[in-house]
């Protein structure tokens, strides 16, 4: 679960998400948007390729 909607995009292979004990398989080519607060877990098939984008406030660095 995160403060932060998620969008992911499936680029090879498989990835199955898991929301409320329902398996969503996420074929290549295929995208998924989870909002924010909405628990959830996912299981990519071996050799799957996807990509995450968050959104959400800008990480502060300043204090690094």
């Amino acid at each position: 679960m995160h403060d932060f909607d998620e969008y992911m995009i499936v680029v090879q292979g498989c990835y199955t998400l898991i929301i409320d004990d329902k398996r969503i398989p996420v074929r290549a080519g295929e995208e998924y948007f989870i909002p924010k607060e909405l628990p959830h877990a996912g299981e990519p098939v071996a050799g799957a390729r996807t990509i995450h984008a968050f959104g959400g406030r800008r990480a502060d660095r300043t204090n690094q």
